[in-house]
């Protein structure tokens, strides 16, 4: 496997298949940034991003986004992340690849402090972020009305320092 952060018209072609194939309303709120491609790749294009290959055939795996909650200079040391893994890539240390990848480059990049958010109705994410080091943080119980019910949030964080 191979991470990089260089991004190709051809992986964001992957990414789109994979994330409309892992994402739903049992674990994402905002399914509309899915429907149209452009707008979907413009965005991809904005984003950091580090990739997990297939070393042999190149194809995409699965992917990490990180950024900085805000551009106040009080969010410098902190990113928030979004993972995704091709269904068939799962289970198989790509998305454990992703994150080690990440937590290593954060000390040189002066992060103390990476968050993410997960709904509850997705425990085995909650298990695999707990498995590297993360923990919760918080509990918003009624953070979003999907499908005709409140569903609830948890904040999770890994501090460096």
């Amino acid at each position: 496997m191979i991470i990089t952060e260089k991004l190709t018209d051809e992986h964001i072609c992957q990414l789109w298949t994979i994330d409309r194939a892992i994402w739903n309303t049992q674990n994402t709120p905002a399914l509309e940034q899915y429907e149209d491609y452009e707008r979907y790749a413009t965005g991809l294009k904005r984003q950091q991003l580090l990739l997990a290959l297939d070393e042999a055939t190149g194809e995409v795996l699965g992917a990490l986004s990180y950024h900085h909650p805000s551009p106040l200079p009080a969010h410098r040391r902190h990113w928030v992340l979004g993972i995704g893994i091709a269904p068939s890539a799962q289970g198989q240390g790509v998305g454990q690849a992703l994150m080690q990848r990440l937590l290593t480059m954060a000390p040189s990049h002066d992060i103390g402090k990476i968050s993410l958010r997960v709904f509850e109705t997705n425990p085995n994410a909650r298990r695999f972020y707990q498995k590297i080091g993360f923990h919760e943080e918080g509990f918003l119980p009624r953070e979003y009305w999907l499908n005709d019910q409140w569903v609830a949030e948890y904040i999770m964080v890994y501090y460096l320092d």
